[in-house]
């Protein structure tokens, strides 16, 4: 799918995402910890700047009410259950199935209806602002020290 250049980097970051959601799926063989560490790890280090960013440059452009209640909701909805799993001692792996369904649910909503619609949406001057406080931002692949999704 073609991207304006200016939203590049957050899709990027959103190919890292879907990594992150298949590694969750393949976490059966994980401890609790294991996983939890994971989570927490790529939250802390990736996914909540990521949401920052994203609304810190696109709440004040918008004036879709149902797109921009949408996409709140399902940040507030994976913050919210990063930090109960954040919380938890055991029972991690249910919810990191859940996790990686919003997660990528998001994502696909971000690719394949907002995004476009912000293309649409945005004048060149404002698509070009939101590249440039992006400027300098590096997109790298989650690092993890335990592979356990490589078994």
């Amino acid at each position: 799918m073609k991207r304006n250049e200016n939203l590049l980097i957050f899709s990027h970051e959103h190919h890292h995402g879907l990594i992150f959601c298949s590694r969750l799926l393949k976490a059966h063989k994980a401890s609790d910890k294991v996983l939890q560490d994971f989570i927490v790890d790529f939250w802390d280090n990736y996914l909540d700047e990521h949401f920052i960013n994203e609304e810190k440059l696109f709440l004040p452009l918008l004036d879709n009410e149902e797109l921009t209640s949408q996409f709140l909701q399902e940040h507030k909805l994976i913050n919210e259950l990063v930090f109960k799993i954040k919380n938890l001692e055991t029972g991690i792996h249910a919810y990191a199935n859940e996790l990686s369904r919003l997660i990528n649910d998001h994502i696909r909503f971000e690719e394949r209806v907002f995004f476009p619609w912000l293309e649409n949406k945005f004048s060149i001057d404002e698509l070009n602002k939101i590249g440039k406080e992006l400027d300098g931002i590096e997109v790298s692949e989650h690092q993890f020290p335990i592979k356990f999704w490589v078994a």
